[in-house]
C-alpha cells in the first residue's frame, strides 16, 4: 500500500481556504467550506476530505455553483424553517441552516430545518455535532445526493447513499455520535480501494450488469444497507427513502434519482437537499437526569466484556474522537495520489502546499 504523507491540520485548512478564495468564494464561505472539508479528514473520513477538493473546484470552475447566492428562508414556524440555498456551496448553506435550526430549538425546544437547491455538503456528522456546542442539545443531519444505490429487485441506481448522522451529549462519558450511509458503504470506500489497488468485500457494490463484484474498478453501484447476500433486504432501502422524503419532497426539491453531480453527463446545478433537527433536552426532562442516564448506558456499553479476539467494546463516535486527537497531534495522512492532485491545484491557483 502506498505510504501516506502527513500534513498539519491547520496548514492544510489554510491551504484549502486559500484555494476556495481564489476560485471566487467569499472569505466567510471559503473559511466555512475549508473547515468542514478538512474536518472529514480529521475525524477519519478520508473519502470525504481533501480527496474531494478537486471535485468541488472543478464544479466551481465549470460555473455549476453560485458563488454569491441569496441563502434565504422560504417558510418558517416557531419549530420549523425551510431554506433555499440558491445553488450555493453546500458547506456554508448547510452550516447556516443548522446554526439557525439550533437557535430556534433553543427557543421552542425542537426544530426541523430543510434546505433545497444546495450542493454536496461533505460529512453529515459535522452538522450534527454542531449541536454539542450548545449545552443540552441533540443534533441530527441528513442529505440526499446523486443516485448510486440499487433498490432491492431493481437493476439500476435510483437512490443516493442518503447518510444520517446524530450527536447526543452525555455527562462525564464521551458523546454518542454516529455518521453513516444507508447504503452498505459510502462510495468513498470504493475510491479508497481504487487508490490502494485493493479488492473490496463482496456485498459492497455491483458492476454495470448489477452483479456483485469485489473489483473496485468494476463497481458502478452500491447495495442498500443489510442487502447482502440475498440483495433483497428492505432495511437500508427504507431508511434511504426516509432521507429522500425529508431532503427532497419535504424540502421542496428533488429526490436522488434527479440530483446532479459527479455522475451527471453535463455539469450543472445539483439540486441537493438537506434536513436538520435540533432537540433541546430540557424541554422533555431535566438535563442533569438525562446526562446521568446517558453516562450509565454508555459507560456500561464501554465496560462490556469483549468477545474473543476483540480488545474492547466501542460506542459510535469513539474511533472518530480518538482519530481526531491523533491527527491533530501528528497531522492528516494524505495518500500519494491525493497529494499529487493537491499539488496540481496548488500550482494552478498559485497557493503553496503545506510542507
Amino acid at each position: 500500500m502506498p505510504v501516506a504523507v502527513r500534513l498539519p491540520v491547520e496548514e492544510l485548512q489554510r491551504f484549502v481556504t486559500e484555494v476556495f478564495l481564489r476560485t471566487g468564494l467569499s472569505e466567510e464561505d471559503a473559511a466555512i467550506s475549508a473547515e468542514i472539508l478538512v474536518a472529514a479528514d480529521v475525524r477519519g473520513f478520508d473519502s470525504h476530505g481533501v480527496a474531494r477538493l478537486d471535485y468541488y473546484v472543478r464544479r466551481i470552475e465549470a460555473g455549476a455553483v453560485n458563488l454569491r447566492p441569496r441563502f434565504h428562508a422560504v417558510a418558517e414556524t416557531p419549530a420549523t424553517i425551510a431554506f433555499d440555498a440558491d445553488n450555493g456551496m453546500g458547506f456554508p448553506s448547510a452550516y447556516r441552516a443548522m446554526r439557525r435550526c439550533i437557535e430556534k430549538a433553543q427557543e421552542s425546544g425542537l426544530c426541523l430545518a430543510t434546505v433545497r437547491r444546495s450542493n454536496h455538503y461533505g460529512i453529515a456528522g459535522y452538522y450534527a455535532t454542531m449541536a454539542l456546542e450548545v449545552p443540552g442539545m441533540i443534533g441530527v443531519s441528513m442529505t440526499n445526493a446523486t443516485p448510486l444505490v440499487v433498490p432491492p429487485h431493481a437493476r439500476d441506481a435510483y437512490l443516493s447513499t442518503a447518510p444520517i448522522a446524530f450527536a447526543i451529549p452525555a455527562g462525564k462519558e464521551r458523546p454518542l455520535v454516529f455518521d453513516g450511509a444507508t447504503s452498505t458503504v459510502a462510495w468513498g470506500k470504493i475510491e479508497i480501494a481504487r487508490r490502494n489497488r485493493q479488492p473490496i468485500p463482496l456485498g459492497w457494490a455491483l458492476d454495470a450488469e448489477g452483479r456483485p463484484t469485489t473489483d473496485p474498478f468494476a463497481a458502478r453501484f452500491l447495495t442498500p444497507l443489510g442487502a447482502f447476500p440475498e440483495l433483497r433486504s428492505h432495511k437500508g432501502y427504507a431508511l434511504a427513502l426516509l432521507v429522500e422524503v425529508l431532503c427532497g419532497q419535504l424540502a421542496g426539491g428533488v429526490w436522488a434519482k434527479y440530483v446532479g453531480g459527479s455522475r451527471s453527463e453535463t455539469i450543472g446545478p445539483s439540486n441537493t437537499g438537506h434536513a436538520f433537527m435540533a432537540i433541546r433536552i430540557d424541554a422533555f426532562r431535566p438535563l442533569e437526569e438525562f446526562l446521568a442516564d446517558m453516562d450509565d448506558m454508555l459507560g456500561e456499553l464501554r465496560r462490556a466484556r469483549p468477545a474473543d479476539g476483540a480488545e474492547r467494546v466501542l460506542v459510535p463516535g469513539d474511533l472518530e474522537a480518538e482519530t481526531e486527537a491523533e491527527r491533530r497531534a501528528n497531522g492528516i495522512p494524505v495518500h500519494p495520489e491525493v497529494l499529487a492532485t493537491l499539488r496540481e491545484i496548488a500550482t494552478r491557483y498559485g497557493v503553496p502546499l503545506p510542507a
